[in-house]
């Protein structure tokens, strides 16, 4: 899709997978060692197994908003959802535009099977997409009708941006 040719960077998945208590989707993991730090069209990050205590990566960002999960402000983000604790949203991804791009997930099912769960703006409502993580994001670059998170019609070409 991008064009992309850099190295691969091995991650370390298991402190992250024991953090959360489940495993991660297989491909979510891959395309973070294939791509690395940066953005898909300099607008969608994914959050990254570095630093558990980097605010910026994928349990950094749980763990801050587990310890507020009781708040108002995070219940309201989450709703109808919850913060994963065995079931709920793990935030995955962010844009620019603040979009969120979480998993349904639930420990006790394999996490292949977890749906996407996905938001254009944080005043608006989740929209479910039963599909993988890679299948989701290739649609938000290519596919024009794949609303409402589409930015297909925005990008001539999909790329990815290093940082």
């Amino acid at each position: 899709m991008t064009g992309w040719q850099a190295g691969r960077q091995e991650m370390e998945w298991s402190g992250v997978e024991r953090e959360f208590g489940t495993p991660l989707p297989a491909d979510f993991k891959e395309i973070c060692e294939v791509f690395g730090p940066g953005s898909f069209c300099g607008y969608l990050e994914l959050l990254l197994p570095v630093d558990s205590t980097d605010p910026y990566s994928l349990v950094g960002r749980w763990e801050e908003l587990k310890s507020r999960r009781d708040s108002p402000q995070v219940r309201s983000f989450f709703e109808p959802y919850r913060v994963f604790e065995e079931s709920g949203l793990i935030l995955w991804g962010v844009s620019v535009t603040e979009a969120s791009y979480c998993w349904l997930a639930d420990a006790s099912k394999r996490p292949e099977e977890w749906p996407v769960v996905a938001r254009t703006d944080p005043l608006e409502e989740w929209h479910r997409f039963d599909m993988s993580t890679g299948e989701f994001i290739w649609r938000v670059f290519t596919d024009r009708e794949f609303r409402p998170v589409s930015v297909a019609a925005k990008v001539a070409r999909p790329y990815f941006e290093a940082c």
